[in-house]
């Protein structure tokens, strides 16, 4: 992309990436001028000896002598399309993208500063072709799963669509980049009829859903009751509180209790996700997870819980995670090889560690009394980071563990056996090892 800046020109920038040109791609820039008026805007598509204008816009401006009317208080924003859909002699290809932005000021022999973006982009009309590689997929309600696919050429994002989420895919080796591998979660809470399928979209924006063969297995969850009781408000929600700024003392130890365990519970929920976004291109861990050895189960996934208070229900939430009890401030061990994403207090979960294993796929170690590594480091499967605790919204001294793909948490016993690992993952993935 070439930008050319004239004497006394506007700012030009566009406002969202770019990459290629298919049927009607969106074009979003601004234009910034602190001094001057915009005067004009033209943008035009560029292939071989044709020119196809897509936007011509003259402005009015003030007289010479009003100066002090001159200067743009605020961008100008503008929108167009771009492609076949409007421009039908358009070929697939390459094609030049131009875009210029004049304004009034007397630079350029009064014709006016100019700024200028040209941008040698693909042009694509078909949208990307996917071809499913790997067989059969079975996931259970609340488990995770993989598929291989190949795509063309072109494609910047794919991966599997289920409901509102999106799974990310990732190169199966770095020597074939259009092969991916996705692992992907059947979230607990999504209705069994929500169809699953392959999204793909290439440079140009063009986009295509694709179907695959998959069977999903529902599962029961259990159903808990927990009294909360004063001493145990009166223990846990001052420590929360005085750490996680999000959350306002509501002067009532039961509301600010509900703050915690519902909208906090939301919003690390959504930071989960963002966290996601850092993990590496490559799976980390070679072996099957661990469990915290000798633990006892106290609370499984998805556990429904209902929250009594004076004999009053007064919460309902999903525990998304296994609660692991051995004995006081227990040695607790990374469960797979992988990069500490975060160490710190993390609302509810109170003394925290997200390990990050690569493809989206992570660990969390919540309620620990102490932390015994750091953000950044590379962990081993076994190697001690922290003992366990009671920080956070826990009843007593124990562990919570979660798996999560992509920030969903899913059922982590499926990490625990090798013998799923061995088929849903390994298997499938042989051919490119």
């Amino acid at each position: 992309m070439w930008r050319i800046t004239h004497n006394q020109a506007p700012t030009l920038q566009l406002t969202r990436p770019l990459k290629g040109i298919g049927t009607n791609t969106p074009v979003d820039f601004e234009v910034r001028d602190s001094r001057h008026t915009l005067k004009h805007v033209r943008v035009e598509l560029r292939q071989g000896d044709r020119r196809f204008v897509v936007m011509d816009s003259t402005f009015p401006t003030p007289a010479w002598w009003k100066f002090w009317r001159r200067g743009m208080a605020t961008p100008a924003t503008f929108a167009a399309r771009v492609g076949r859909k409007d421009f039908r002699e358009l070929q697939e290809g390459r094609a030049g993208l131009y875009i210029a932005a004049t304004n009034d000021s007397w630079s350029r022999f009064f014709r006016g500063g100019r700024a200028e973006i040209l941008a040698d982009l693909p042009v694509r009309f078909a949208p990307p072709q996917l071809e499913v590689l790997s067989f059969p997929h079975y996931v259970n309600q609340g488990g995770s799963e993989l598929v291989v696919f190949k795509v063309s050429p072109g494609t910047i994002e794919s991966g599997v669509q289920a409901g509102s989420y999106f799974f990310r895919s990732w190169p199966v080796k770095e020597s074939l980049p259009d092969t991916r591998l996705c692992l992907f979660a059947f979230p607990y809470d999504l209705d069994l009829k929500t169809p699953l399928r392959l999204r793909a979209r290439d440079d140009a924006g063009n986009e295509t859903l694709s179907n695959f063969s998959y069977q999903v297995f529902p599962k029961a969850f259990h159903k808990d009751t927990i009294n909360l009781s004063d001493d145990f408000l009166a223990r846990v929600v001052p420590p929360i509180v005085s750490q996680t700024p999000e959350v306002a003392d509501q002067g009532n130890l039961l509301k600010t209790f509900l703050e915690i365990n519902g909208p906090l519970r939301k919003l690390k929920a959504q930071e989960l996700v963002a966290f996601a976004e850092k993990s590496s291109p490559t799976f980390l861990w070679r072996e099957p997870f661990i469990q915290l050895g000798n633990s006892k189960v106290e609370s499984a996934f998805a556990d429904e819980r209902t929250y009594i208070y004076n004999g009053q229900t007064v919460d309902h939430q999903v525990h998304l995670g296994f609660d692991l009890a051995v004995v006081e401030h227990t040695p607790v061990r990374a469960a797979n090889d992988g990069t500490v994403l975060y160490t710190g207090y993390f609302g509810l979960y109170g003394n925290t560690i997200i390990i990050d294993h690569g493809c989206g796929l992570q660990s969390l170690y919540g309620h620990l009394s102490s932390l015994a590594t750091r953000a950044g480091e590379q962990v081993k499967r076994g190697q001690e980071i922290g003992r366990s605790g009671q920080t956070g919204l826990a009843g007593g001294d124990h562990l919570h563990f979660s798996i999560l793909v992509e920030g969903i948490f899913v059922n982590p016993t499926e990490w625990w056996d090798p013998h799923w690992i061995h088929d849903r993952l390994e298997l499938k993935l042989a051919p490119y090892r």
